[in-house]
């Protein structure tokens, strides 16, 4: 039974966390506006006309958890590679609109895990686990600062507040009329700031740094993201970085408590339009 409980622990806690991340301007989730020139010709001022930015991307996750469910704690550490081995699908995008120096988002990220075991009297079980985290908000830029004297590059700063929604469904398949089931889900407020400057006209990089929960949903979180994005054209950017994540959430009516830290490298491509 405790070889049992490992197991479910460690799924439940690998798939909870195994998102692959947010930010949140552009380029990347969590970057400010960047569209200043495209080999040398500066990009027209739209205005107060709408900017859009799709970012698919993934994050290659190391994931250090301590998941508690009724009387049984396990503490893991699993890499990207591991979470792999049992995805069935996975998928998440970042989108983003802005006019004038005000914008929203939506980070949706869904993930399908399952994993095989064996109890020791021989039966075989299955857990599944399907887990959302939607991420949502609002940004202002609150300055924007030129760093030539043609204004082709330039460091902006953006204060954002908007929400993560968890959602986690567990389900234990024993073969037996007994197939115990545990949901949960829950949303943390969020607040942050991104910062954004172009190191040439084709360079930037992007930090960004949130702190949420505040007991309302989970008792804290931070999430920090650093990028480094490159444009090929003034519609298509390339993003590299790396982006860490905590939580500490217990809820008062579930049997599951997470305490998690989860860091990896960030790989995605920005389309504006």
């Amino acid at each position: 039974m405790k070889n049992t409980a490992a197991l479910i622990l460690c799924a439940l806690a690998l798939v909870f966390f195994s998102l692959p991340a947010y930010s949140q301007n552009a380029p990347l989730p969590g970057a400010g506006p960047i569209i200043p020139t495209v080999d040398g010709k500066p990009v027209p001022d739209r205005g107060n006309a709408w900017e859009f930015r799709l970012i698919p991307y993934t994050w290659l996750i190391t994931m250090d958890t301590k998941a508690t469910v009724h009387d049984h704690t396990v503490n893991s550490r699993m890499s990207f590679s591991d979470i792999l081995r049992d995805m069935n699908f996975a998928g998440q995008v970042h989108f983003e609109a802005r006019k004038g120096k005000w914008g929203f988002f939506i980070d949706p990220t869904y993930l399908s895990l399952s994993q095989n075991g064996t109890l020791r009297d021989g039966r075989d079980i299955r857990l599944s686990v399907q887990q959302w985290l939607i991420e949502f908000g609002g940004t202002y830029e609150l300055g924007r600062w030129p760093l030539d004297e043609k204004r082709k590059r330039s460091t902006t700063l953006d204060v954002l507040g908007g929400g993560r929604f968890w959602y986690l469904n567990a389900r234990l398949d024993t073969g037996s009329n007994l197939n115990p089931s545990e949901t949960t889900g829950w949303v943390d407020p969020i607040i942050g700031a991104t910062l954004n400057t172009d190191i040439t006209e084709r360079i930037m990089f992007n930090v960004r740094g949130d702190i949420g929960g505040f007991g309302v949903g989970s008792d804290f979180s931070w999430n920090a993201l650093a990028v480094l994005g490159y444009r090929f054209t003034k519609d298509i950017t390339g993003l590299m970085g790396y982006r860490a994540l905590y939580v500490d959430y217990k809820a008062g009516t579930s049997s599951i408590r997470y305490n998690a830290t989860i860091h990896g490298p960030v790989l995605g491509l920005c389309f504006s339009f």
